[in-house]
């Protein structure tokens, strides 16, 4: 009887040990992706003094498909979103604040100086070939120019998302804020361009609506109907 129990016990063992395995291989599988694992963000870049438009570029290079066991082509990613948010310091309104007396902390705020805007592109495919893709916005240079940071070297920060699927990518550097690393003063930020942003709808907009040259680094995104097809 003792040596049938030990023969069980040995059995269960084994047994649970091969259950056990198979769920870590299959947690192994799931594994979220790293920050930048799937597509890299490179850099945020602005130009400004470039006409009529402030230029701002976003650059990314796909690194690795997401699901490439289920993917229709695996060296395509599809059903793509990049998401930009800018933030930029109104100098017009700080000096009229001045002109009227007020002093920041005490009549204003820092905060109240910013201006946010937001745009997206919709990317129908983009192939995982570890090259670096580009994507421009533009926001007029009049308006830059009337709120006084028509000569910024870069913006007081940006926040950059990309969502695959509808799944959210995580990046290194999505979310830059003047001198600020701490997480949460990023995360505040992060939060104020997206609700701050909504009162400035449609004055940032992807570059390709105004001229398809702006296309030449970019994947296959979508064009919005109401696109000038002569520019296109």
């Amino acid at each position: 009887m003792k040596s049938q129990n030990l023969m069980n016990f040995s059995r269960a063992r084994v047994y649970f040990t091969v259950v056990f395995l198979a769920a870590a291989v299959c947690a192994g599988a799931q594994r979220p992706p790293k920050p930048d694992e799937l597509v890299e963000l490179n850099d945020v870049t602005l130009r400004t003094g470039a006409g009529k438009w402030l230029q701002a570029t976003v650059s990314f290079t796909p690194r690795k498909h997401p699901n490439p066991d289920t993917a229709y082509n695996e060296e395509f990613i599809d059903d793509a979103k990049l998401s930009l948010y800018l933030c930029f310091r109104n100098k017009t309104r700080e000096d009229n604040f001045r002109k009227e007396g007020r002093k920041i902390n005490k009549d204003y705020v820092e905060a109240d100086l910013y201006d946010y805007f937001y745009a997206e592109v919709e990317i129908l495919t983009m192939k995982v070939d570890n090259n670096r893709k580009e994507l421009h916005f533009l926001l007029p240079g009049e308006l830059a120019e009337r709120d006084g940071f028509d000569r910024v070297v870069k913006p007081v920060g940006h926040v950059v998302e990309m969502t695959i699927g509808g799944k959210q990518l995580e990046f290194k550097e999505a979310v830059e804020f003047d001198k600020y690393r701490e997480p949460g003063i990023l995360a505040k930020f992060k939060e104020f361009a997206q609700s701050k942003s909504k009162g400035n709808a449609g004055l940032l907009f992807p570059a390709h609506l105004i001229s398809a040259n702006y296309l030449e680094n970019a994947p296959a995104v979508k064009i919005s109907q109401s696109s000038n097809a002569s520019d296109l």
